[in-house]
Formats: structure tokens, C-alpha cells, sequence
């Protein structure tokens, strides 16, 4: 078998990975083996290094990126997404605007902070990231009668934000927020803006306003919505049911 022969029987493995993802996630344990071995073989073509190939590459490494991280809060793939990390930022350097790698990098930083948003949202009875099924918290917008019961929530708040997995959290969800940015302005001028990279995007300030002090939080929260108002505006783009939601409560803050 010659390299693009072993290049092709890789593809293939990971279309069926894509069609796992589509048809039956809850299996995707059964599919690491797979997935490794595509990386082992993908490591020993020419392949990742053929700058004419970027979409070919990109498609191949979020495939196995999705693979890492369907349940990244509960189960951790390390050696499958630092394998995708490290292809994303190999694509990046060769073309530092390039969508999908500034993308895939930013969702890199976020599937990170997953593990420490779950704690937090156990520690506080808040919402955290997880993917496009998540939930999220944001901060009350409604007075408190008791002036002194608030002061006592906003010092809390802002004692539980300086905790460990507060700090673990935002120092994931920091880095993922820029390079979404960096995406949403190479899309921008590129004119291939996606719903649901602004979505995605607005996500992780979702996560980083849950995750930071009550005097900070606000400006996240709001560049959320502003996100989630322009995926709305995208021809054809739809917001999931808790994300309109979500803006459909919060969306005035925005106005």
C-alpha cells in the first residue's frame, strides 16, 4: 500500500467517525481505537506537511477533534486532542488566518475548561460549558430588597472567583475567547461567517462570565448576546433551544 492509499483508508475511518457523531454518539468510546490508529498512520505519511491539502487536513483533524471531546467534562482523550492542537497550530502558522484552524484551537482552550466548569457549577449550583448541549447561569438581573443580603452575595461571588477551579477555568476560557475572536475576524473579511462559529463563540463568554467575578462578568455576558444576536442575523442559522432562549430573556441588555 503506497502513502496516498494509506492517506484514503485513514479518510475513510474518519468519515465513519463523523457518521458515529451524526447517528450515535453515546458510542464514541468505540471509537478511539480507530481514531488513534489514524493518527498513527496519518504520522507516518506526508500528509499533515502538504500545503495543498488544508481542507483535506482540516476536515481530518476536527473530525478526530469531535471524537476527543464529546465528552471531554467526564472523560479526557489528552493524547487524541493534543494530537489535534498541535495540528491546528502546524495550519496555523503556514496561514495564520485560516477559519477552521483558529477555530479548532479555540475549541481546543474551551474543551479544556470543561472538567473545571463542572466543579463549579457543582460548587455553586450554576450552569458551565459543555458543547452545544450546555447550559449556563447568567448573573441575576433582578434587585435584592435586602441591601446587606447582597452585599454578602457579591463578596462571596467574588471570594468563590479567586478559588482554584474559578482560576483553572477562566485561564482556559481566556485564550478560547481570543481565538474565537481572531476566527469571527478572519471569517468576517474572509465572508464566510458562520451561525454557528458566532454561537460557539458565545459560548465560551457564556463560561468565562460564570467563571469570573461578579465586577467583570457583566462585559462577557453582554458580548455573549451580542454574539448570539448576530448568529440570528446569519440567513439559514438557527440557535439551539436553550441559547435562544438565553437571548430571549437577556437580549434587552443588548439593545
Amino acid at each position: 500500500m503506497n502513502e496516498e492509499q494509506r492517506i484514503t483508508v485513514c479518510k475513510t475511518s474518519v468519515d465513519q467517525i463523523y457518521t458515529m457523531l451524526r447517528m450515535s454518539p453515546q458510542t464514541w468510546r468505540n471509537y478511539l481505537v480507530l481514531g488513534r490508529s489514524v493518527i498513527a498512520h496519518i504520522d507516518n505519511t506526508s500528509f499533515m506537511q502538504q500545503p495543498r491539502r488544508t481542507v483535506e487536513q482540516s476536515w481530518l483533524i476536527g473530525g478526530l477533534q469531535r471524537l476527543a471531546s464529546v465528552d471531554n467534562a467526564n472523560a479526557e482523550v489528552p493524547d487524541v486532542s493534543n494530537w489535534c492542537t498541535r495540528q491546528w497550530a502546524t495550519v496555523l502558522q503556514r496561514e495564520p488566518q485560516n477559519v477552521e484552524a483558529l477555530r479548532g484551537l479555540g475549541s481546543a482552550w474551551l474543551s479544556r475548561a470543561q472538567p473545571a466548569l463542572l466543579r463549579i457549577h457543582y460548587i455553586d449550583g450554576g450552569s458551565s460549558s459543555s458543547g452545544g448541549s450546555s447550559q449556563w447561569c447568567a448573573p441575576s438581573i433582578n434587585s435584592i430588597d435586602d441591601e446587606r443580603q447582597a452585599a454578602l452575595a457579591v463578596r462571596e461571588a467574588e471570594r468563590r472567583s479567586g478559588t482554584a477551579d474559578y482560576v483553572e477555568a477562566k485561564g482556559f476560557l481566556q485564550p478560547a475567547t481570543e481565538y474565537f475572536e481572531r476566527a469571527i475576524a478572519a471569517a468576517t473579511a474572509q465572508r464566510v461567517l458562520s451561525g454557528d462559529l458566532l454561537a460557539t463563540a458565545a459560548e465560551a463568554y457564556m463560561s468565562l462570565g460564570n467563571a469570573s467575578s461578579p465586577g467583570t462578568s457583566e462585559r462577557f455576558f453582554r458580548r455573549a448576546l451580542q454574539l448570539l444576536r448576530a448568529a440570528t442575523a446569519i440567513p439559514g442559522y438557527a440557535l439551539g433551544r436553550y441559547l435562544q432562549q438565553y437571548l430571549d430573556d437577556y437580549g434587552r441588555l443588548v439593545e
